[in-house]
This record gives C-alpha cells, sequence and structure tokens, in this order.
C-alpha cells in the first residue's frame, strides 16, 4: 500500500481535534497560501509599487481620513495639553482582559481622547518628497504598510460627558463627529454575542475599527489584507493598553455579525467593514 493511501486511512479515523480534516475546505489557509510572496510575486509586486509612485496617486494617498461633512463635531484637541503618564511597563504587566465593570460610571472627554488619539490619531505630520506634490502624510502611534492607514475607528457611547450614540473619530483633527444619538444597548447586544462572558451593558463605550481595504489595495494587491489585519491588531492592542493606564478595563469581543454590525455603523461592509471591537468600562473590583 503507498504511504499516501496509509496517510489517508489514517485522516479518515482520525478522532484528535487536531489534523488536515481542519484545513481541508478553509477559506483563510486557501487565502493564506495564495497571498504568500514568492521570488516572482515580489518583483511583480515591484512594479506595482513603483507605479503606485505617481504624483496623482500619491497625493490621494496622503489622505487617508474618511470624513461626515455636516456632522455635528466634537472637539477633543483642548484635551492635547493635559498630561498623560504612566509606567510603561508596569501597564504591560497590568493588563488583562476585563469583563464585568462599574455600571455608574461615565468615560470623560479626556479618557475618550486618550483612548482614540494616542491609539490611531494623527501625531506628526511628515511632508511627502519625491513626489512632485505639495503634501503631507500624517503618521500614527502605529505602523502602517506603506503609511495608507487603511483604519477608520468609530465608538458608541453608552455612558459618558457626551450624548449616548455612535460617533466616528476624525483622526486628522481630533474631535468626533456625531452620526446619531440614542441608546444602542439593546440592539447590539442582538448582533454581538458577548453575554454572559462579557458583561456589556456594564459598560461605557463599544470601540469599533473598519477597514477601507482599498486603500492599501491599490499598492500591496491582496497581501494588503494582511498589512490590514496586522494594524487592525496593533490598534486593539494599544488602546487595551491605553485603557489600562487609565486605570480603565477593556475587552477585545470576536463573536459579531458582521453584516449587521456594519449596517449599524452605516457602511457597506465590502469597501469598508468592520474588524475589531473592543469593549471599555471602569474596573468593578
Amino acid at each position: 500500500m503507498k504511504l499516501t493511501n496509509i496517510k489517508d486511512r489514517y485522516d479518515d479515523k482520525d478522532g484528535t481535534l487536531y489534523g488536515k480534516k481542519n484545513i481541508d475546505e478553509s477559506m483563510a489557509l486557501l487565502f493564506h497560501e495564495n497571498s504568500k510572496f514568492t521570488t516572482h510575486s515580489m518583483r511583480k509586486q515591484g512594479e506595482r509599487i513603483g507605479a503606485f509612485s505617481n504624483p496623482y496617486v500619491a497625493e490621494r494617498s496622503s489622505q487617508p481620513f474618511k470624513t461626515y461633512p455636516g456632522a455635528e463635531q466634537i472637539d477633543l484637541s483642548v484635551y492635547d495639553q493635559v498630561p498623560h503618564k504612566g509606567d510603561f511597563f508596569e501597564i504591560i504587566k497590568k493588563r488583562r482582559s476585563v469583563r464585568d465593570y462599574k455600571e455608574e460610571s461615565e468615560l470623560s472627554l479626556n479618557e475618550l481622547f486618550v483612548l482614540l488619539q494616542h491609539s490611531y490619531g494623527v501625531n506628526f505630520r511628515q511632508k511627502m518628497e519625491g513626489f512632485g506634490v505639495d503634501g503631507h502624510i500624517g503618521l500614527r502611534n502605529v505602523p502602517s504598510g506603506g503609511g495608507l492607514f487603511p483604519l477608520e475607528l468609530y465608538v458608541v457611547i453608552f455612558k459618558a460627558h457626551i450624548p449616548s450614540g455612535l460617533y466616528h473619530f476624525r483622526s486628522d483633527t481630533m474631535s468626533l463627529e456625531k452620526l446619531k444619538e440614542g441608546e444602542f444597548m439593546d440592539e447590539l447586544i442582538q448582533i454581538i454575542q458577548a453575554e454572559p462572558y462579557v458583561n456589556m451593558r456594564s459598560s461605557s463605550a463599544l470601540f469599533i475599527t473598519t477597514g477601507i481595504l482599498e486603500r492599501q489595495m491599490i499598492k500591496y494587491g491582496d497581501r494588503a489584507y494582511r498589512f490590514m489585519m496586522q494594524e487592525s491588531g496593533f490598534v486593539g492592542m494599544m488602546m487595551s493598553l491605553l485603557a489600562e493606564s487609565l486605570d480603565l478595563g477593556s475587552c477585545m469581543l470576536g463573536g459579531y455579525n458582521d453584516d449587521k454590525v456594519n449596517d449599524f455603523l452605516g457602511v457597506d461592509g465590502v469597501f469598508e467593514t468592520v474588524n475589531n471591537l473592543l469593549v471599555v468600562g471602569n474596573k468593578k473590583i
């Protein structure tokens, strides 16, 4: 009997949690294999990156900011002058996922500023050189493939010093844009499978990260999806550490209906789609 036949018989009788059955029809594995760099694909990618370096595309890529014209804005820039300190290594050691929060506590505007601005807000503008355009790249506190920054941040306020509702963070102006006002806890609990493991009802806010994949695909093709997921992870971890530095609790949420969250945000789910949820509140203990 051939070795391959023996392996097939073994796989058929394999009753463990591991083995080939976990990856036989995996779309994730298929994508991963097809987005691997080879000598050939890297050469082709180099041609694409070279074509990216023209004034029109460079100017467009230097403005990765989504805006909602006409939306009421809440300026957070005044809190940029408030000192924020913490022992970095102590914060790392203390960080844990917190699943229950003080129900009566509210997030302050300063806390919102720290969580949003220091995770994904523009903190330095670097002049673009060599492209023939008069533009700047707005750098952040996280790395981004090609400096293209494909992410957008939204926050659903449950209890804070501003009205409850859905807001979009303007990373270029340190401001919040109010998209819709209201109490959305009941609606979100139906589309996010958090409870009973995470007590969402006691939390103060839900931070939602979306990705506009086209911002990176124009330069990196399919590889851009990997870059976007890496960046989304950087932002999630940065927010978790910032929450800890404020003595707040946070917890990443992975069980949610993507399309319904996208509908709630008012995004199409194709060109822009949800990829991270983080709930935040004051620690109960």
